[in-house]
């Protein structure tokens, strides 16, 4: 997470409230925070700037999430979690795999399902609780019927919390909504222009404009790093174009661009909005043979896309803002290298972004 650590009196500041109460905020979860060895409060300056005070109503940020459980039992997470106030969702089927992404981000709910947790490596749960970083973090084991949780073995203190899972993912997303700090979505009003919208969008896609909005990205000047990036990912792929892409309610707005004499989009035309619909690379190898592309503007006539590879760009709370990308005017696939290269170019944009975007609420 690309954020100052900071102390409860310097929230209570960046707040405009007393320190006490700063301090019930951090006690009652509503600021996500940890204690140090020493016993004192510390959190972070993006989760301090992401509250907002709307009369006597506050707003916290959506939580992020990740989930260690068979492939096969994915789809079934994320569509419980969906229906909850989650920013970012990772699904992952390996403990190895939950471990990179510990160290990549810090979620604020770990879900294990296993059905029985003596299969996981020693002491991966209770390794968790002597990170720091990690103390704020929710741990939820999910015993399916009949499983042996294996709690037993948990030699650490909690939390760690078992649930049995829930035949539906009504009945499941409310049992964590029970456990956790996890609360049913609030939908807000999707904007006029996507009532209608000839192409998926995400459940909390008004929440996400919201943080396109709040990044400041959009009609914004043009920066070196971010245009290097673009650079370096249309030479390192052998792509005529490579772009980093914002989308907004009704276009495609290209932030950084390398090799298309043009800024912006209809949204419509947008293959990144795929890609902003889930975590990893999206790929289209042949555009034109791909009904959801043929007809496409960009695809049926001049430039003649024919190739479009992109990972989402997310702000420091998850949500994908839109995308860095590599478009070709042949069909063609990224191989295992290639697919890293991108995948490791659109994180520097990620981070990239985030370094400026707390500077920019704070103002």
């Amino acid at each position: 997470m690309n954020s100052s650590i900071i102390t409860t009196a310097q929230a209570a500041k960046i707040l405009g409230v007393s320190p006490r109460t700063a301090q019930l905020w951090t006690e009652s979860g509503v600021i996500p925070s940890w204690k140090t060895p020493g016993g004192h409060r510390r959190m972070f300056e993006a989760d301090v700037l992401a509250i907002l005070h709307h009369g006597e109503q506050l707003v916290v940020a959506p939580r992020r999430v990740l989930v260690l459980a068979p492939v096969g039992r994915h789809a079934s997470w994320s569509q419980a979690l969906a229906t909850l106030e989650v920013a970012q969702v990772t699904l992952v089927e390996e403990p190895v795999a939950a471990a990179v992404a510990l160290g990549a981000t810090v979620p604020d709910v770990l879900i294990v399902e296993a059905d029985n947790l003596h299969a996981l490596p020693e002491n991966f749960l209770t390794t968790l609780r002597h990170i720091a970083l990690l103390s704020r973090l929710q741990i939820i084991i999910a015993n399916p019927p009949g499983g042996d949780s294996g709690t037993a073995a948990l030699a650490a203190p909690g939390p760690f919390q078992v649930i049995q899972l829930a035949p539906s993912s009504d009945q499941l997303a409310a049992q964590l909504a029970s456990l956790t700090r996890l609360k049913p979505l609030r939908p807000l009003p999707l904007p006029a222009e996507l009532r209608n919208a000839p192409f998926p969008i995400l459940p909390n896609e008004a929440a996400r404009l919201l943080a396109v909005h709040r990044s400041g990205l959009l009609d914004s000047a043009s920066e070196e790093a971010l245009d290097s990036l673009t650079r370096i990912a249309a030479l390192s792929l052998a792509a005529p174009v490579a772009l980093i892409t914002v989308l907004s309610e009704d276009r495609q707005w290209f932030k950084a661009n390398s090799g298309l004499d043009m800024t912006e989009a209809p949204r419509s035309w947008a293959f990144c909005n795929y890609t902003v619909l889930q975590s990893g690379i999206q790929q289209f190898p042949d555009l034109a043979a791909d009904p959801r592309f043929a007809d496409n503007p960009a695809v049926r006539d001049a430039p003649h896309f024919r190739f479009y590879a992109g990972a989402p760009v997310t702000d420091d709370h998850g949500y994908p803002l839109g995308s860095l990308c590599v478009i070709d005017t042949r069909p063609r696939e990224l191989d295992a290298t290639q697919t890293e290269i991108l995948s490791r170019l659109a994180r520097l944009a990620t981070a990239e972004i985030n370094r400026r975007t707390p500077r920019r609420n704070a103002k």
